[in-house]
């Protein structure tokens, strides 16, 4: 009895041990897949990202040409505005751009075409008014581009819905698809988009996205920015759980945004664009800041993920703009370096002396500064400051002040002249910048 018991002990303790072995064994197979899966998740790649950038003016000017050359001479291509349409009223309003088609089959090859749509509340239906309107136009502006021997690598549908919209909107894309293809079809993705159960679904029917990280806040609150780079990352991060290749859109403009009294949004100042403001309207300044998005840009380049495939830059710099970055500024960003600041003072003729602030580097930079000139073994006899400045003198130095309440920007490469200093006698003159100025928020 004694032994039966036993051999029965034994043979149930072999059990569990044979239990126990396969559970352990169930449970690291389990863990090995995950951990394969996570790695797979985290899998990163380093190298240059290829850079475009969008050229978004309707007139062309002799200056957006001479942009686009500079464009193809610095990008790996770009993405043009074709035409705007606003479907908000009765009847679809349309803005087509001018563009110089042959400037545009002149300078490359690597030619994309965007066509905007309004911010519009819907409804999206396929056999509509503001449906017919839209495929109507994109057929005109690849049938433009043919017959313009433009081959076009890639046409943008730029909308940004509301994403309580996002199913209905896929209705729209399902109506252009067959329009667009085999010209590969684009549309520009907003981060709010990345956590709708439609998302999926709706980048499904295209053949890729662009992740639009940068927009003006809609409401005046004290942390509103143009552009969060910890946002950026995070968004990033956001797109690649859906395995499919995208494309990021970085900022390099700066614009004034007029809020209500209840701190929503009223309209935009841009460059071909200045509203007038009712009394009251609260006034914002945005811009890119440079640096942070360097800081970006070098650190997708050393490590990203393998989904994130370029970076498209909204806009390219045009010689009028007063409210874009320049391309020394861009340049250096692109390719993930802060640009470099350098401020001097120029002085022209023996006497009088004209004095000019020289900026030799390669941001723009807000002034607000003072410029100290000494000198010794003459006198002053006379002396001005130009507009925007003041000039005080006194016991052999003259300062001269900025009295702009914001001071003013200098982009790099460009100068500005203060004001003139006449001596009874000609002189050396020391001068010293009594306070520095600021790189441009």
């Amino acid at each position: 009895m004694f032994l039966e018991r036993s051999k029965n002990q034994r043979f149930f303790a072999s059990l569990r041990v044979t239990f126990v072995t396969s559970l352990l064994t169930r449970l690291a197979c389990i863990a090995a897949i995950a951990f394969a899966g996570c790695h797979r998740t985290e899998q990163t790649i380093s190298g240059p990202l290829k850079q475009r950038g969008y050229l978004w003016q309707r007139e062309w000017t002799p200056a957006v040409v001479d942009a686009l050359g500079e464009a193809d001479r610095r990008m790996d291509g770009v993405v043009i505005l074709g035409a705007e349409i606003n479907l908000a009223g009765k009847r679809p309003e349309i803005a087509e751009a001018t563009i110089d088609w042959d400037a545009a089959k002149r300078e490359s090859e690597h030619r994309a075409l965007a066509l905007r749509v309004a911010p519009f509340a819907g409804p999206f239906r396929s056999d509509d008014a503001p449906a017919q309107a839209i495929v109507d136009l994109a057929k005109q502006l690849l049938s433009d581009a043919r017959a313009h021997g433009v081959n076009l690598e890639e046409f943008q549908f730029d909308f940004d819905c509301a994403q309580k919209n996002l199913a209905s909107y896929r209705t729209w894309l399902l109506a252009l698809k067959p329009i667009v293809q085999p010209t590969r079809f684009v549309i520009t993705v907003l981060p709010a988009w990345l956590n709708d159960s439609q998302f999926q679904k709706l980048v499904r029917e295209v053949d890729g996205y662009v992740l639009q990280v940068h927009s003006i806040p809609i409401s005046a609150g004290t942390n509103a920015k143009l552009f969060d780079p910890r946002l950026a990352r995070e968004w990033v991060r956001k797109a690649v759980r859906f395995g499919i290749p995208f494309a990021v859109a970085l900022p390099t403009y700066r614009c004034a945004a007029g809020y209500g009294p209840d701190g929503k949004l009223l309209s935009v100042a841009m460059d071909s664009v200045q509203p007038v403001w009712p009394p009251g309207t609260r006034v914002l300044e945005f811009g890119a800041h440079a640096d942070e998005i360097a800081a970006l840009v070098n650190g997708w380049q050393k490590m990203r993920p393998p989904q994130l495939r370029e970076l498209i830059w909204y806009r390219v710099p045009i010689a009028t703009d007063a409210r874009n970055w320049r391309w020394p500024t861009l340049a250096a960003v692109m390719a993930g370096r802060p640009p470099k600041h350098q401020l001097g003072v120029r002085q022209e003729g023996a006497n009088p002396v004209d004095l000019s602030i020289v900026n030799a580097g390669e941001a723009d930079e807000q002034l607000s500064l003072n410029v100290t000139a000494k000198w010794s073994e003459a006198g002053l006899e006379a002396s001005d400051a130009l507009s925007g400045w003041k000039v005080r003198s006194e016991n052999g130095l003259a300062v001269f002040n900025s009295v702009a309440q914001n001071g003013f920007r200098l982009p790099p490469g460009t100068t500005r002249k203060i004001g003139w200093l006449r001596f009874d006698q000609p002189t050396n003159l020391q001068i010293q910048f009594s306070n520095q100025s600021e790189p441009l928020r």
